[in-house]
């Protein structure tokens, strides 16, 4: 009987999370394109990526539509796995071309896959009415969901927050449970590689640390060896993504991103924004960052009251991490950046939020749960706690929405942040001793970590209601984007002149050399097969021909004639544009981009690998299965 209602207040907890996802993501789901940063570069892959996947190509790199046609290597080097399961939802939506449902869907997908993994984890170091409180805080908190997905849309960040709870998950579980976890573990770290290597690689340590902490010392031992093993599966999963993306770089204008703009050195939060970053969001970035600091510390306070050894262990490691996430948004943490070369490629020190907020929901777990909510009726000491709740948010919340307007005052770095964080910490020190008619310094970290939170939340509603309501990408900018299909400036092949890189010469380009031109002798030609990766055509030369393929030209593109199995010249023109030498007479060529080297060994590895887990996941179950049949 307790079994059973133990499951329906889990599965209660699972249909909550459901549910409140939905209702945080109704204004994408329901408008579809909303007026992010980064959305128009992912309408465009998505619709090229889903179309080409099912229509065959399972693993589409070279996007055949972007670039008004004439092709681009993006998915050589963007990791995938968001677009795949974005690429779900492309089959119910086939007669709207624009993709903005497709993506409003997965983003609510994304949300409502992250409170679950969320819930999970944390379930496992707290009671469920708290991880299920937890969770929903981790699905709502401002950087996941205002900043990552309303603000900026950076669709493989924001999809990263599915992946570590469910990573964090498997590292408790190494620990606790049976081996199979190990590729469990494998799965999780590979997922979110395939998802966006600047959270794996600013995220790659907390697990392996989390997972030291809460083993014994007697079976460190064993947990290194686990870890190790699951690492070595991970880089073999995924390094079928990784592999051709990190040694194939100098194929593409990768340059376009190594500026000033993007250099960490100039990206540092209370610096200032030197570049294309708005100046209010910048400082909304500052005040975010401090203010999640500051309760995380709230949080710990909180939480270390009355807590079990191992409790109050995971209490801690969680306030060091949260510290060491807010430190590397700082510029004192340049010394760290400067040596450690894997981090720089971060580019924004401000990403360190994704592991801040990790830490954050993790501390208000344990601390919700030593909360002893009392069901006393109202009174005078309710209503007073609710008039100082509700002051201290408006004080907060009109500090916060003046920024923009402040002028005069200008403090060290970031114009007026500084005050504001001086006068909100100086406004909760102050409630926070109160002492009548109740004595709040009792409780001064439960305030002030109550105001911050709720603070926080209005906070990001207000910056961004624009965008979350108001802003709109119309139908018609929507077309004008998708009929250029423009790639980011970084996936420029090398051979492409920088200076018609945009809109308007790719336009004018696409259409000059739409599908075939001949640019020397004389030839008739059809067209066989015109699919990504893969171009058939029947020539008829009746001189030697040069013909211009309107692809542009990347490593890998081969040319041959079918009936002799004859290799063909292969060029590119002075526009970057892929050009095969055809000799006299009637052939059948075929034009490939063929796998190179990095590709297929990336293939292969990734292959043996999954093979591998494969081989373990059912050699680690069946004694798994064993020894639960012997119990029972």
């Amino acid at each position: 009987m307790l079994m059973s209602q133990e499951k329906s207040i889990c599965w209660l907890h699972i249909f909550s999370i459901v549910g409140i996802g939905l209702i945080l993501t109704t204004p994408i789901v329901i408008n579809g394109c909303l007026l992010a940063h980064d959305l128009q570069h992912h309408l465009i892959y998505v619709k090229s990526f889903s179309e080409q996947f099912w229509k065959g190509d399972f693993y589409p790199r070279w996007l055949q539509n972007l670039n008004a046609g004439l092709g681009s290597p993006t998915f050589f080097f963007y990791a995938p796995i968001p677009y795949y399961f974005t690429s779900l939802f492309y089959s119910l939506f086939t007669h709207n071309q624009s993709s903005c449902n497709e993506l409003g869907l997965s983003s609510s997908l994304a949300l409502i896959a992250s409170g679950l993994t969320a819930y999970f984890w944390l379930k496992e170091i707290t009671p469920k009415n708290s991880a299920l409180i937890a969770s929903i805080l981790y699905m709502a908190w401002p950087y996941h969901l205002a900043v990552d997905l309303y603000r900026r849309f950076a669709f493989a960040e924001y999809w990263s927050f599915v992946w570590l709870p469910l990573i964090l998950y498997f590292s408790r579980k190494i620990v606790r449970g049976s081996r199979i976890n190990i590729i469990g573990l494998a799965l999780s770290f590979s997922l979110l590689a395939l998802t966006h290597l600047p959270s794996f690689i600013i995220f790659f340590p907390v697990p392996i640390g989390y997972a030291l902490l809460l083993a014994n010392r007697n079976q460190w031992k064993i947990v290194i060896s686990r870890l190790v093993l699951a690492v070595i599966i991970m880089v073999g999963l995924s390094a079928i993504y990784w592999l051709p993306a990190m040694t194939t770089q100098e194929s593409i204008s990768m340059d376009a991103i190594l500026t000033r703009e993007f250099d960490y050195e100039n990206n540092f939060l209370f610096t200032g924004p030197k570049f294309a970053h708005k100046r209010i969001v910048w400082q909304y970035l500052e005040i975010l960052t401090v203010l999640t600091g500051g309760l995380a510390f709230s949080a710990w306070k909180i939480s270390g009251q009355g807590l079990e050894v191992t409790s109050r262990r995971e209490s801690n490691y969680w306030m060091v991490i949260a510290m060491i996430a807010l430190f590397m948004t700082l510029p004192l943490s340049k010394f760290v950046w400067d040596a450690l070369p894997a981090v720089q490629r971060i580019q924004f020190p401000w990403r360190f939020n994704t592991v801040l907020t990790v830490a954050i929901v993790g501390l208000l777990a344990l601390a919700i749960s030593r909360l002893k909510i009392s069901s006393n009726s109202f009174n005078t000491k309710t209503l007073f706690l609710s008039i100082v709740y509700l002051t201290a948010i408006i004080f907060i919340l009109m500090i916060i929405q003046m920024l923009p307007l402040q002028k005069q005052i200008v403090f060290w770095g970031s114009r007026n942040t500084v005050l504001a964080i001086s006068l909100i910490a100086f406004f909760l020190l102050g409630i926070s001793y109160i002492q009548t008619p109740i004595n709040f310094s009792k409780h001064k970290f439960l305030v002030v970590g109550l105001v911050l939170m709720i603070s926080l939340f209005l906070a990001s509603v207000f910056h961004y209601r624009d965008h979350i309501f108001v802003d709109r990408l119309d139908d018609s900018s929507v077309s004008k984007i998708l009929e250029v299909s423009k790639a980011a400036n970084e996936h420029r092949p090398r051979w492409v002149p920088k200076d018609i890189f945009n809109e308007k010469d790719l336009s004018r380009l696409g259409e000059n050399f739409s599908k075939i031109h001949i640019d020397a002798g004389q030839a008739d030609f059809l067209i066989e097969k015109w699919q990504p990766r893969n171009i058939v055509l029947q020539v008829n030369a009746i001189t030697a021909t040069r013909l211009t393929v309107g692809q542009f030209y990347y490593p890998g593109w081969t040319a041959r004639l079918k009936e002799r199995s004859q290799i063909l010249p292969v060029h590119f023109s002075k526009l970057g544009l892929l050009q095969i030498s055809v000799p006299a007479g009637k052939h059948q060529v075929s034009v490939t981009l063929d796998a190179g080297v990095e590709e297929r060994v990336g293939q292969i590895i990734s292959a043996i690998s999954a093979t591998i887990a494969l081989f373990l996941s059912v050699a680690f179950f069946l004694p798994f299965e064993f020894s639960c049949l012997r119990n029972r």
